[in-house]
């Protein structure tokens, strides 16, 4: 499946077509195949994966585990349950931040959003932050090395930090879910519906601790590189930050009576601060960079012009319709937040102005569609907005810059920064009295 011949789709127009043959023109077969090479699970698990994968004969594992996560994470509860426990998590990171002269942005969100979004999920026993094992670390060791573990050749000893990092975490999540209880271990619902259906496939807490591993990528890898950029945007614009900030102060925050505490009413940042939302949808179009990718299952003609050849691969490439003219515009390469706004008579909009479906898809499209999208919408808002309210972010050194992405891995769409950047941090506040919260309303 991986040396043949790769058809590259480029067009508007012709990514729609690949969506809607999504029974001849599939995911999951890349899944099963690239799955096993990311996660090391056993032949007998693969097994399991490969039966009835697209569900022609009823529910099989990948389609019932994708079912139920979608269902899981569609879910308006459930969103704000694992958004609302994340920032609690975080609101102890932002404290601290205030503490700190100078951070490395991108190191600090990366350790305080892997072990924050981990727990939301995984609940106060999620293993990448138990016992002081760092395994939160260890994550992304894996996560550098994942090219050379897709490649499969010699894993243990051409990306051996990558493969004992994967069989730590692996461990971890086998004793997890070993001592899981269901109706007694706190876990998102997204973590329960996957130890009922791995118990119901016969799938071993060996393998299901090797599965996870491969879901982490889904939970961190490209959240992560997104808010990074949100922040970077927003703070070298100054009259994006300015106008943001007032979006915020006039929507989103209120003040308790005692004058002394802020809050930060989340839910309504997804309904009423368009701006922020339009920002949000321009880092992706902007940094979403990586390629979907379909088996050829069955002798398809797409789009009534071009045969597609059975047990080939169909590759298209993120970076190239994000930045395609007829859709966007010969302003395409430029960052302009704006262009995902209704025009209006203030400063932010009247509301969000829907993209072409067939020109943005950095959350896929079709059968793929990414079902985390709505949590990483609204951590990824939530979080931003929170830092601008309550930080100025000044460069260490020379003025700030937007650094150019590196290319980590086949398996992420939003690359992290080729150069991690200095700031310091600075509370906007005149007094030290402030207490800021996040609310879910």
């Amino acid at each position: 499946m991986l040396t043949g011949k790769v058809y590259v789709v480029t067009s508007p127009q012709l990514f729609n077509a690949v969506t809607r043959n999504s029974r001849a023109l599939a995911f999951n077969p890349i899944i099963a195949q690239i799955g096993k090479r990311i996660t090391g699970h056993d032949e007998a698990t693969s097994q399991i994966c490969q039966h009835n994968l697209n569900g022609e004969h009823g529910p099989g594992y990948v389609t019932e585990i994708h079912d139920k996560t979608v269902a899981a994470l569609a879910d308006t509860y459930s969103v704000e349950q694992i958004t609302s426990t994340m920032l609690g998590e975080m609101q102890t990171y932002l404290d601290q931040a205030e503490q700190k002269v100078h951070i490395n942005l991108f190191a600090w969100l990366r350790h305080a959003v892997t072990r924050c979004s981990t727990t939301a999920i995984y609940g106060q026993e999620n293993p990448l932050v138990k016992d002081g094992e760092k395994l939160d670390e260890a994550f992304w060791d894996f996560d550098e090395s994942l090219n050379l573990l897709i490649l499969d050749v010699l894993p243990r000893i051409l990306a051996t930090v990558g493969n004992h990092a994967r069989r730590r975490i692996g461990a971890a999540f086998q004793t997890y879910f070993q001592h899981y209880v269901p109706g007694q271990t706190a876990s998102s619902t997204m973590a329960l519906k996957r130890h009922l259906i791995n118990t119901e496939y016969g799938i071993t807490p060996w393998n299901a601790g090797r599965l996870e591993v491969g879901v982490l990528i889904g939970i961190l890898a490209n959240i992560i590189p997104t808010m990074f950029y949100m922040l970077i945007h927003i703070y070298y614009d100054k009259s994006l930050l300015r106008r943001i900030r007032n979006e915020l102060e006039a929507a989103a925050v209120k003040s308790d009576p005692d004058g002394r505490t802020r809050i930060l009413r989340v839910v309504t940042l997804r309904e009423k601060c368009h701006l922020l939302h339009a920002t949000f949808k321009e880092v992706l179009r902007h940094h979403a960079l990586g390629a979907t990718v379909r088996y050829v299952r069955d002798d398809t003609l797409l789009d009534g012009r071009y045969l597609l050849r059975k047990g080939m691969v169909v590759q298209m490439p993120l970076a190239v319709l994000h930045r395609d003219r007829g859709a966007w515009g010969e302003d395409a390469s430029d960052f302009r937040p704006d262009r995902f706004l209704q025009p209006g008579a203030d400063d932010v909009g009247k509301g969000i102005r829907q993209a072409s479906a067939s020109a943005f898809r950095p959350f896929g499209g079709g059968t793929s569609l990414c079902p985390g999208r709505h949590v990483a919408t609204l951590e990824t808002m939530a979080l931003a907005a929170m830092m601008v309210l309550r930080f100025d972010l000044e460069p260490v050194e020379g003025s700030l810059s937007i650094p150019a992405p590196k290319q980590e891995s086949m398996a992420t769409n939003v690359f992290p920064p080729a150069k991690d950047v200095r700031v310091r941090v600075l509370r906007r506040e005149a007094g030290e009295d402030v207490i800021w919260k996040f609310s879910m309303d």
